[in-house]
């Protein structure tokens, strides 16, 4: 039985690998992809060590750390975790199966949908949920960004170096945006801002998005904007359905409530980064809850635990 499984290989799932590693702890790293949201991060200006360095360039530092521990990432998909009357046993899509004392769960989040027709049908061929990925792809186009924070106007302030125009759109009454980003990108003569506009639709030729329908929320009506693109920007949602066949407590938001030291609601399941109710969705605070939840549990296994929340 291995002492540890740790689910996901963003941020926290590599740091809470690498300290396990440093331990000699008995543990295995399951997850579909390694570097999870940073792969698309593009630019990242605020991780501890440097002042600016690409989301790829990240992942591949962390990598190289892992390797140079010796960890090496079971690339495949956790479908099932089942409590045993001792432990846990965690099964994937390949069929592998894996017997442990504990589970860490790094599960992190996604992106969140519109959930609007033909949504789905023009995802990759007009709508994306990565601007940058996809914002060359859009040169001298019009296009529309959905979500008024700092996403949507880091999106918006990337399109600026390609599309013809940008529709910015913003449910309520306020963009939420930092100041310094909100001066960059609205003092810009490419963008249109629209508060209290919603997407209700998207429409295309079959292959392509051509245009969605907006409702002016304020004015009671809905009205067609010819856009070929459209960056979807309205924040996350926990994967934590895995975590949930355990039975661990989540707050309103759908994320796993821990405590200060990584514990959930189920004696033996931990979790760390996006996935919980932590405050600040970061890579580093990602990769700093995911080295406290592995010493966490190096104590937990080692010394017993008195008090669960």
């Amino acid at each position: 039985m291995k002492q540890l499984v740790i689910i996901g290989g963003g941020p926290a799932g590599i740091s809470a690998s690498i300290y396990a590693a440093r331990k000699k702890m008995d543990f295995v790293l399951i997850t579909k992809e390694v570097g999870g949201q940073v792969i698309k991060a593009g630019s990242i200006e605020n991780y501890l060590g440097y002042a600016m360095v690409d989301g790829i360039i990240l992942v591949e530092k962390m990598m190289e750390h892992m390797r140079k521990l010796g960890v090496e990432p079971i690339l495949d998909e956790v479908v099932d975790v089942e409590r045993l009357s001792e432990g846990f046993e965690v099964r994937t899509a390949s069929g592998q199966s894996f017997k442990t004392k504990t589970v860490l769960f790094c599960t992190g989040s996604e992106h969140r949908k519109l959930n609007v027709p033909r949504e789905k049908e023009y995802t990759g061929r007009g709508i994306s949920y990565c601007y940058t990925c996809d914002a060359p792809f859009f040169k001298n186009k019009k296009v529309a960004v959905v979500g008024g924070g700092n996403s949507g106007f880091e999106a918006v302030e990337q399109l600026l170096n390609y599309a013809s125009t940008i529709y910015l759109l913003e449910i309520s009454d306020q963009f939420r945006a930092d100041e310094v980003l909100r001066e960059k990108v609205l003092g810009n003569e490419k963008v249109i801002p629209l508060l209290r506009h919603r997407v209700v639709s998207a429409e295309g030729d079959g292959m392509f998005l051509k245009a969605i329908v907006v409702e002016d929320l304020e004015k009671g009506k809905t009205y067609r904007l010819d856009v070929e693109g459209l960056f979807v920007e309205i924040g996350l949602e926990p994967n934590t359905k895995l975590a949930q066949k355990l039975g661990v407590l989540l707050n309103s938001r759908g994320e796993i409530i821990i405590d200060c030291n990584n514990r959930t609601s189920e004696r033996g399941v931990y979790a760390a980064g996006d996935c919980t109710n932590i405050f600040a969705k970061q890579i580093i605070t990602a990769a700093g809850e995911g080295a406290k939840a592995l010493l966490s549990i190096y104590h937990d296994l080692t010394y017993g635990v008195s008090s669960w929340i």
